[in-house]
């Protein structure tokens, strides 16, 4: 072990988000643990999808709390580099600036692993905080082509590392060669998640009279909050446009009943119209689906358009249409593409190789 000192700070499930996931994984990570000195602090300001933009007593007590915790690490542990997410948008950014104000002052070093998308549309005032956040610290990106991200903020080279999940034990299931394909949507129900997109795609497979089967798997957010799509909305497009018995809502499902759907479903489709780098599409990888999506974050990084799937613009459900036909008329097609997908997870997306990436980046920033 390294005797280098370093603190994540750390939010953690629930709600289970691609970023807060993610921070578990290095938070549980046994790899991590034996090459370092490490200490956490480790938080969740919400229980579930609907204190999501909520300013609630429990969470001011919470950031209260945490505030004691750093200042405890800083004065009495005081760690090489603090390994920090930083939230960015609304007042969980301010939140996080003042942390990182007071680590600044304390002349520790900080290493930014940046989840989310969307600094280059924030305003100028808001950039000057960014700036202040970055500057002669390191950062991580999650692909190259999220730099462009931060050029304005950002004066430094940025690291680059990929997200990986668990590799799963899949068992073969032999599939009925005559039975219509299952294509399966799975996200939280938000509106920027392409949910309406695939639904009218669904609409127009059905009214071009192409035999497939349809999945919805998902958790219904904040019905307050314009940017979700409530369960009874759904059901009601379903039955607006015949697709009752041919597209099947099933709520959340996680863990092995998510795994279980996965590895009977035949094609992956995700119209986001708004993600960095979505972890859902490596599950679909995983279980050998070819995936279908918009030219998003860096999900054209990690799908090869025309090899492991196929990339459609965003608000285009004609298009995704068109890519269905394909894998629906070529199932060798569609198997190799599943095939090429799976061999390109096993490569590049597993916590292993997430692992490897992120000790070797504190290690170089450790000895620069």
């Amino acid at each position: 072990m390294r005797h280098n000192k370093i603190l994540l700070f750390i939010k953690t499930p629930p709600p289970s988000t691609g970023v807060t996931l993610m921070n578990k994984i290095v938070y549980d990570s046994k790899r991590l643990k034996n090459s370092f000195c490490i200490r956490s602090i480790c938080i969740s300001y919400m229980k579930n999808l609907d204190d999501m933009g909520k300013v609630k007593i429990n969470k001011i007590i919470i950031m209260l709390n945490v505030l004691i915790k750093l200042f405890s690490e800083l004065y009495f542990h005081k760690p090489d580099i603090v390994y920090f997410q930083l939230s960015h948008h609304g007042i969980s950014f301010f939140r996080d600036f003042f942390f990182v104000l007071i680590m600044k002052t304390h002349k520790i070093k900080i290493l930014f692993h940046l989840h989310g998308i969307g600094i280059k549309q924030k305003s100028n005032l808001k950039k000057i905080f960014y700036k202040i956040c970055f500057n002669n610290e390191e950062i991580i990106c999650l692909s190259r082509l999220l730099s462009n991200d931060i050029e304005d903020v950002y004066n430094g080279n940025p690291f680059f590392v990929p997200n990986g999940i668990p590799k799963i034990n899949i068992k073969p299931e032999s599939k009925e060669n005559n039975k219509p394909l299952d294509i399966i949507f799975l996200s939280n129900l938000f509106i920027s998640k392409g949910i309406l997109d695939f639904l009218e795609a669904m609409k127009i497979l059905n009214l071009k009279h192409i035999n497939f089967n349809a999945t919805i798997v998902g958790a219904e957010g904040n019905q307050n909050n314009s940017s979700c799509i409530s369960v009874n909305t759904i059901k009601k497009l379903l039955k607006e446009n015949n697709l009752e018995y041919k597209v099947h809502f099933l709520g959340p499902k996680y863990g092995n009943d998510k795994y279980r759907i996965l590895q009977n479903a035949d094609i992956f489709c995700y119209p986001t119209h708004n993600d960095a780098f979505p972890l859902v599409i490596l599950e679909a990888m995983q279980f050998g689906l070819p995936v279908i999506s918009t030219k998003e974050g860096a999900i054209s990084e990690i799908i090869n358009d025309g090899e492991t799937g196929f990339i459609v613009d965003k608000n285009s459900p004609e298009q995704i249409v068109k890519k269905l036909q394909i894998l629906i008329k070529n199932p060798e097609l569609k198997k190799k593409m599943g095939e090429a997908g799976r061999k390109k997870f096993i490569e590049n997306y597993t916590i292993e190789k997430f692992e490897n990436n992120l000790i070797n980046i504190l290690d170089n920033v450790l000895y620069d």
